[in-house]
């Protein structure tokens, strides 16, 4: 399947010393919307240099993916160019020095990107019909450069970097969320290419984890590559060697940024609906929210037979705010998972507000589950054809409840609770992923559920966004609702009364999870650069 060049190339200019790998003059981005035009992005001037390890900075909505998708050439330039100047050890294999990216055809734009760029993004991006090891190859077939026995061995040592060889022929659905950012690093390595974007590429791991992939990335600059890098992590912001900050789609100096990361709703602002109050079920009385006894979760694929969770006992309470806490893979989003109804288990029984949940039909259990569970994914899962607004109301009339001409006033008052009131007739397309994190969120109170759980709701969002989010769901906690939250971040679990710590499929007291078999802190040894044929 590889990418034939196709149309006219530009003119090549060779690059003069000290030139930047890439140049952004006057780059503008419009979205056209049901709701009107958006300007995702305002003359934006940026040379990045190479060797530089850039990161960009901005709240949620700012325009910080936006420019990443400007550099890259994944998505239309509206006014402007974007300039691309070939590394001297790029030209001497042949290839043009310089180029304008918006000047290329498609086909032309995709053998680029190929051979130049490796493209991190937050939500992966795997096919999940081929195994690891395949998917880590792709790059190198659309680029041309497939060679199966030297472009597996190299997937293989990609894997061995991202500590996953030993899953090398699963499938993408059989790993966890984090496994699977970590593939998506390694396939942005396997062309060897000159320059990385990665767009929150640390946000779904754990911390050590996330310590290890941002040294490879470093000892990538280190040998001389380009890696621009967006973030919210403000841990990271200062090892940068060049920050830029973004703000409503303009760039703006260091302080500016910080001065306006600060408009973010303040906690004592918050104004709950009224009606979200403890929506126990009536039989409930005596019975905790959630208890789980024995729960084994077994996963069989081509690689054989792998188990996930490992005779999990649980208790929780009506009012309690728990963090779940343990490195990719452990088990985490699979407890999620048997919570709500979403993924049988292979034996044991998940008992919710009294009710063993898996004694009732799929029907049953889907009615049961819009009624009483809020459920906020990685990944939004928001319709796009609605706006936000619609998307907010839609498990309202799903589940049938609430008065008909109640729903919108108090689904606009859930997305005023996440500061998207302004928003509330937009598309998702035309807003930023964090903002479409904060509208998942309203949604998953939309029915006033007693129990809400939320696999990294904050993963996706600045720091101060995130604690409004937090303090959200202290104030529900407060209100009665059991809140559960699978996060990575050990700001978030200091917040939270309760933590539940799982390793390796179990959950274990945190002294144990201290001493758990973790990623070696080691500097990893980067595969030797590959040579074009």
């Amino acid at each position: 399947m590889n990418v034939r060049q196709a149309g006219k190339r530009p003119t090549a200019v060779a690059a003069p010393p000290n030139e930047p790998i890439i140049r952004l003059r006057d780059v503008g981005k419009i979205y056209t919307t049901g709701s009107g035009n958006f300007t995702a992005l305002s003359a934006i001037n940026l040379e990045i240099y190479p060797g530089e390890f850039l990161g960009v900075i901005g709240k949620s909505g700012a325009g910080k993916t936006t420019l990443l998708n400007m550099i890259s050439g994944v998505s239309e330039i509206t006014s402007g160019e974007v300039q691309f100047y070939a590394p001297e050890q790029v030209s001497a294999n042949g290839r043009s020095p310089s180029l304008t990216l918006n000047d290329l055809d498609e086909n032309a734009l995709a053998l680029w990107r190929g051979r130049n760029l490796g493209i991190v993004y937050q939500s992966f991006e795997l096919l999940p019909s081929l195994d690891l090891v395949n998917n880590i190859m792709l790059p190198q077939d659309f680029a041309g450069v497939y060679q199966p026995a030297i472009s597996k061995e190299r997937a293989l040592e990609l894997l061995d970097i991202v500590e996953l060889r030993e899953h090398a022929y699963k499938l993408p659905a059989h790993i966890s969320g984090g496994q699977k950012q970590r593939v998506a690093i390694a396939r942005a390595l396997v062309n060897d290419p000159p320059l990385i974007v990665a767009d929150e590429p640390t946000g779904n791991l754990d911390t050590v984890t996330a310590e290890t992939i941002f040294q490879i990335f470093a000892r990538l600059v280190a040998q001389g590559k380009t890696v621009v890098m967006v973030t919210h992590d403000q841990n990271l912001a200062a090892r940068f060697s060049r920050r830029v900050h973004i703000a409503d789609g303009r760039l703006v100096d260091e302080a500016a940024g910080g001065e306006l990361d600060t408009a973010v709703a303040h906690p004592h602002s918050l104004h709950l609906p009224t009606n979200q109050q403890t929506n126990k079920p009536t039989n409930a009385a005596n019975q905790p929210a959630i208890h789980l006894r024995n729960v084994v979760k077994t996963y069989e694929n081509a690689a054989g037979k792998f188990t996930a969770l490992k005779g999990i006992d649980l208790e929780l309470h009506y009012g309690q705010f728990v963090s779940i806490v343990g490195k990719s893979g452990s088990g985490k989003s699979t407890l999620l998972n048997m919570l709500t109804g979403i993924d049988h288990p292979t034996s044991g029984q998940v008992c919710i507000g009294g009710q063993d949940i898996y004694k009732m039909s799929e029907s049953q259990r889907a009615l049961w589950r819009g009624r009483n569970v809020g459920i906020v994914f990685q990944f939004f899962q928001l319709l796009p054809t609605l706006t936000l607004l619609e998307n907010t109301m839609l498990p309202m009339d799903y589940c049938n409840v609430f008065p008909a001409q109640e729903r919108p006033l108090r689904a606009l008052e859930l997305l005023a609770m996440v500061g998207l009131a302004d928003h509330a007739h937009a598309l998702p397309a035309s807003v930023s992923n964090g903002q479409q994190q904060s509208a998942a969120i309203a949604r998953a109170l939309a029915t006033d559920p007693p129990i809400i759980v939320a696999d990294e709701p904050t993963g996706n969002l600045d720091s101060r966004a995130a604690d409004v989010v937090i303090d959200v769901f202290q104030e529900l906690a407060s209100r009665g609702k059991t809140i559960l939250i699978v996060t990575h971040d050990p700001s978030l679990t200091s917040r939270t009364d309760k933590t539940i710590h799982i390793v390796d499929g179990r959950i274990v007291d945190p002294a144990a999870g201290q001493t758990a078999p973790r990623l070696e802190e080691r500097p990893y040894p980067l595969p030797t650069p590959m040579v074009q044929p």
